[in-house]
């Protein structure tokens, strides 16, 4: 994301035009899921957790993408299993088994 900002550059050490990398820091966690596993459709951005074998649709607002994950804020724990690689041909509620990854 580009930005502009006004700081003082007391060393002069940052020149007009330069590109910087300026990490985030939350002061709370959050969820990162592979960038695959999250959907939209004309009406909402959702993954799909996987609950007592059924697929359940849960609404989310995206945050930061990096290294093929993207930061997802909705109803989810981090010990929820999601579906790595969503469409919303899997509809809410079709049974579903889950494998482990290798």
């Amino acid at each position: 994301m580009q930005v502009e900002l006004d700081f003082r550059n007391v060393d002069s050490q940052i020149t007009p035009g330069t590109f910087v990398d300026w990490p985030i820091h939350r002061t709370y966690a959050t969820l990162f899921v592979p960038s695959t596993a999250v959907a939209t459709d004309l009406q909402r951005t959702f993954v799909i957790r996987v609950r007592q074998g059924k697929a359940d649709w849960v609404d989310v607002k995206t945050g930061v993408t990096a290294n093929g994950k993207v930061e997802v804020f909705g109803d989810l724990q981090s010990v929820d299993i999601v579906v790595a690689n969503v469409t919303d041909s899997i509809r809410s509620g079709a049974a579903l088994s889950t494998t482990q990854p290798n």
